[in-house]
């Protein structure tokens, strides 16, 4: 079994990868709902070596066993290695999407993600596509489909102040977030707005990201 390498990911790649998110946000997934995913892709594709995926995710090892710890997983990750390495060995004839697969759903409570969704998610994380980034896609997904703040703040728990940094974040090139949703065209318009000059109007809250100039 080979493990596809990043080099051939384009645009078009990333923009298909954006769609899937798009489609998960709107069956009211939401970031943490991808955490799972994304820490046991780099666990399986590191072989289920704790050290080598604490270097991939630049973070230390306790980091990664805190994670899985969250999700259930004893902090002893030897059966989890073990139970990834079984799944090689008999298939060893199956691409590494497919095998992945089956270790999610055998390592999830309650699966919500096609064979397709996981596919197109793991070529994310071959791209190396920040975890911080899917955060600051689902705030701007939510301006773009108008939901309130209070919407926003229920489903990530993020205050005023730190969605306002974070979608600013998007319309700067040199951060992570500009970088990597610079293909969804995020305008300078649609994340900033004025405040309303009556403040009874009832739209108000519908201009959850007000900055004012």
């Amino acid at each position: 079994m080979k493990l596809k390498t990043a080099e051939g990911f384009t645009k078009d790649g990333l923009l298909q990868g954006l769609d899937v998110l798009d489609r998960l946000w709107h069956r009211h997934l939401v970031p943490a709902d991808l955490e799972r995913h994304y820490f046991l892709y780099w666990f399986a594709a590191h072989q289920g070596d704790l050290v080598q995926t604490a270097e991939a995710l630049q973070v230390h090892q306790n980091t990664v066993r805190f994670h899985f710890r969250r999700f259930g997983f004893s902090e002893k990750t030897e059966s989890l290695r073990d139970l990834w390495q079984r799944l090689n060995e008999t298939n060893k004839k199956d691409v590494f999407e497919f095998n992945f697969y089956k270790f999610y759903k055998l390592t999830t409570v309650k699966n919500e993600l096609s064979y397709n969704e996981n596919k197109r998610l793991i070529r994310m994380w071959q791209m190396e596509f920040s975890f911080t980034a899917i955060s600051a896609y689902y705030m701007l997904w939510a301006l773009r489909n108008h939901k309130s703040k209070k919407w926003v703040h229920k489903k990530l728990g993020y205050s005023t102040q730190h969605c306002m940094r974070v979608l600013v974040s998007i319309l700067d090139l040199q951060t992570v977030n500009g970088r990597w949703l610079a293909p969804l065209k995020p305008a300078r318009e649609e994340i900033y707005s004025r405040l309303p000059k009556n403040p009874s109007m009832k739209n108000r809250d519908s201009q959850w990201l007000t900055l004012i100039q």
